[in-house]
């Protein structure tokens, strides 16, 4: 999956869908428990980075200013349409994973008042993941196709760039009774 961010960081909520056919069948009943999902994010065009592709997700480094910086990008798996991002929490339904990568500076202060030099910036960065082993156990149940969604927020280390998310899925093959798949088919008619 590709997604582009703007000028400014800045993605709204988009999805890719992953065609889950070949390992599910309605009329037989059977469909796949979402075990793991792995997301890696990588940037072909790295200008830092351009023999590994590896995404150098540390924003901070490039932005300490007077003000301070914050900066957010998000990928879920799930199997319902969310129109923003922001409405999608680890309750939510239909949602089998959430990762959250963040990174944030304080202002910048060299105690002359003001100034924008970098004496005394402190930077955080965090990757949050819960996955299917957090908040599905057992395996997350699916009967129709994946969606995988992103968003991002004032990213401005890859502005008006191209990130491309690479997704494993580790999962079985199961059998779902016919109430389930009922209510499962139900849900999909969301999408």
């Amino acid at each position: 999956m590709e997604f582009d961010l703007d000028a400014g960081g800045n993605r709204t909520t988009v999805y890719g869908r992953i065609d889950l056919s070949s390992y599910i069948s309605v009329s037989q009943k059977k469909g796949l428990a979402i075990k793991q999902i792995f997301f890696q994010v990588r940037e072909q065009s790295s200008t830092k980075l351009p023999n590994t592709g590896v995404w150098d997700w540390m924003v901070a480094d490039e932005l300490a200013d007077l003000n301070g910086h914050t900066a957010a990008l998000k990928l879920v798996a799930c199997t319902r349409a969310y129109e923003n991002m922001s409405d999608i929490g680890i309750a939510s339904p239909d949602v089998i994973c959430i990762r959250e990568y963040g990174s944030m500076t304080s202002p910048t202060d060299d105690g002359a008042g003001g100034s924008t030099a970098t004496v005394g910036t402190s930077y955080a960065y965090t990757d949050r993941y819960y996955g299917p082993l957090d908040l599905h156990p057992e395996g997350y149940t699916v009967v129709s196709d994946l969606l995988i969604g992103c968003a991002a927020d004032a990213w401005l280390a890859n502005s008006d760039d191209t990130l491309e998310v690479d997704v494993l899925i580790i999962a079985e093959e199961v059998k779902v009774t016919q109430d389930r798949m009922n209510d499962m088919l139900s849900q999909a008619q969301d999408l």
